[in-house]
């Protein structure tokens, strides 16, 4: 005899009651471990990079690099500020910010969790737990919990969409006991989450097609009347009146790092334009190259292993099934919202071309973590489906449902452990005082007041600005560094450190030792770790002439002399065409009868200004060493330049210059 089985064909949500006492407490139980985990870790002041532009550019109000985040920035300099108050170092105050945000966003992202699942049964409560501590240790985010960053930020605004949407959709779920005032006062309230998270980070952009299909299946009839369309675009319009932030807060007083002093030029890094808004706010005048589909295509590799480090292979497994599940039980609402922007914002995390891509994987990790939680609590019910089904009586069923619940905790917890104990310690940024110890170290240097520094790398020069901006140090300094501008004078270090040198009666000084950009620059001593930059290389430096060209390069000349134990042999180039490849010259020494004495092969222009970047007049210097006692026997010498080729190992494969075959020297 067949027994009728009602359906469980799902609704768009089921009803459910509220979050109850014990959620809540549940969830500020999360805030405080994860915050006593991120405060732990936390990086206790001045950074670089990023970190360091926005510990400044918050504390005064002013502008980091585009897209300008002015949420985060006036967020976080108000809270600054009032840290400031009960005398807390700014930089600290704002990597703290962050270790809050990330900590809120794990205790909301466990009720946002627990608000998809179908019921509040015990086991729900354990599934939205493990995915909310598997976020909490999740490398990336807690990475960005311990520094002055704004993903931390983003990630709150991704969970708090994820949560508010779950209360929309059930209100949706039961039209009697909700008016449409409230129906457009709940999707004012979204949209208008949506506009404040586009005011903060672009990536919100790939929430909005599954949020419009998610609100096209929750019913015409919920939204599209006027007020329901004026709560939507409303929403999502009206918080980007805060981009006007940009222009209002672009000045020389309350952003000086953007109009930098070189001579008697400033530079002016913001245009206050129209044009210069939108370049600005678009970040099209910093922009980042797409890769080509085959590029995009060789980063599947680095993306598997960025999911397999955060989820390990159990957590994939449960997201995999979980996802499965939805699709299974028609979980529309779920679905729509998560399953398209992780797929759009994957596809773009293949293709755009930044280093640190693996910060934008954040928020699919959330939808990963929500879709995990999904796939334990239906395993969850299955077990308990099978222990109804073979339990004697009610006192057996409820003692085997504790342990098994209990037992389904402690399996579930050693995969966050887990993760906890193997990225502890890369992710401890407490004893992270680099930054400050070493601008402490450059002033001690005593660099002249309008001195110009000169660094390689932008990240070097951001705790500077710091300094100035915040603390009032070293006023009249300048940094600069390459690609301040995409002028062609700020191509490279080279070109910076020549631009800089064009200033004219400023000094000028290195921050650290480039090794290389003697080719193309006179440098003298100073006290460590800067050094002063006397002039360029000239061709009035040679003492004997040859002016020989060979192809690309002439060699007007070279100096013999002498360096500690070594013979110093400088080969003087002038840059006839571009070099495409970084090219390493090799110097042979022969004796008169043509014996071989000795050899040095080494890149000219070393790893900061190698042949690739030499332009085209200029005059480079190639210095060699050799042992004494062969320049005194040497009469001859033989030049080569090649490319070398580490797939084949073999050095002359790619020979740019042979000079002469050999050339007749004088050496003392």
């Amino acid at each position: 005899m067949k027994t009728a089985v009602k359906s469980t064909s799902p609704t768009p949500h089921t009803q459910t009651p509220r979050f109850s006492r014990l959620d809540r407490r549940l969830a500020i139980l999360l805030f405080a471990l994860c915050l006593g985990i991120y405060s732990r870790t936390l990086a206790p002041g001045l950074l670089f990079g990023d970190p360091g532009e926005f510990q400044f550019a918050a504390w005064r109000f002013g502008l980091a690099h585009p897209t300008g985040y002015p949420l985060y920035l006036l967020l976080g300099g108000s809270w600054q500020h009032l840290a400031a108050l009960f005398g807390v170092d700014p930089a600290f105050a704002l990597n703290a910010f962050s270790a809050l945000l990330a900590a809120a966003a794990v205790a909301l992202f466990y009720l946002a969790v627990l608000g998809w699942l179908p019921d509040r049964a015990p086991s729900a409560r354990i599934a939205a737990l493990f995915a909310a501590l598997l976020m909490g240790v999740n490398p990336t985010l807690w990475s960005q919990a311990l520094i002055a960053e704004v993903y931390a930020f983003h990630a709150l605004f991704v969970v708090l969409f994820l949560l508010l949407a779950s209360r929309y959709t059930r209100s949706s779920a039961q039209p009697q006991t909700q008016s449409p005032a409230h129906a457009s006062f709940h999707l004012l309230i979204l949209s208008s989450l949506l506009g404040l998270s586009l005011t903060h980070h672009r990536t919100t952009l790939f929430l909005l097609p599954g949020f419009a299909l998610w609100l096209f299946w929750q019913g015409r009839n919920r939204w599209q009347t006027g007020r329901g369309w004026a709560a939507l675009i409303g929403g999502l319009a009206l918080p980007q009146l805060l981009y006007l932030y940009i222009p209002l807060r672009s000045g020389a007083v309350a952003s000086p790092w953007l109009y930098p002093k070189i001579g008697g030029e400033t530079l002016a890094l913001y245009t206050p334009t129209l044009q210069g808004f939108i370049d600005f706010l678009t970040g099209s005048i910093f922009a980042v190259s797409f890769l080509s589909p085959t590029q995009a295509l060789a980063r599947l590799p680095e993306a598997a292993n960025l999911w397999l480090v955060h989820f390990t292979w159990p957590g994939l497994v449960l997201a995999l099934l979980g996802l499965g599940v939805l699709i299974r039980q028609r979980r529309w609402s779920l679905l729509l919202l998560t399953l398209p922007a992780a797929l759009l914002l994957q596809i773009f995390n293949l293709f755009y071309g930044i280093g640190d891509i693996y910060v934008f994987y954040i928020p699919l990790y959330l939808f990963a973590a929500l879709w995990a939680g999904w796939g334990v609590a239906w395993l969850m019910g299955m077990a308990d489906r099978r222990r109804q089904a073979t339990s004697d009586g009610p006192d057996t069923q409820h003692t085997i449902r504790n342990a098994q619940l209990a037992l389904w905790f402690l399996l579930l917890l050693t995969l966050p452990i887990s993760l906890f104990i193997t990225h502890l310690p890369a992710m401890d940024q407490s004893g992270n005082r680099a930054a400050r110890r070493m601008w402490n170290t450059i002033l001690a240097g005593d660099p002249p007041g309008n001195a110009i520094l000169v660094s390689n790398d932008r990240n070097e020069i951001v705790p500077l600005y710091y300094l100035q901006a915040v603390e009032g140090k070293a006023p009249g300094l300048t940094g600069l560094f390459p690609l301040l501008t995409p002028e062609a004078r700020f191509a490279d270090v080279g070109a910076v450190t020549e631009t800089a040198l064009a200033a004219g009666d400023r000094p000028v000084f290195l921050i650290k030792e480039m090794a290389g950009l003697e080719a193309k620059f006179d440098l003298a001593p100073a006290a460590p770790p800067l050094i002063r930059v006397v002039g360029g290389v000239s061709a009035a430096e040679i003492t004997r002439r040859l002016d020989l060209t060979y192809g690309p390069l002439t060699l007007l000349g070279y100096d013999v002399g002498q360096r500690g134990e070594s013979l110093s042999l400088s080969l003087f180039w002038r840059v006839n065409e571009s070099l495409v490849e970084r090219y390493t010259s090799s110097v042979q020494l022969f004796a008169a009868g043509g014996q071989w004495l000795a050899q040095d092969d080494r890149p000219p222009g070393g790893d900061y200004y190698p042949t690739s970047l030499w332009k085209v007049g200029e005059v480079v210097r190639d210095t060699h060493l050799f042992p004494l006692g062969s320049g005194e026997a040497a009469g001859k010498m033989q030049v080569l330049f090649y490319a070398r080729r580490p797939e084949t190992g073999n050095d002359t494969e790619a020979e740019l210059i042979h000079l002469a075959p050999v050339l007749e020297i004088g050496l003392p």
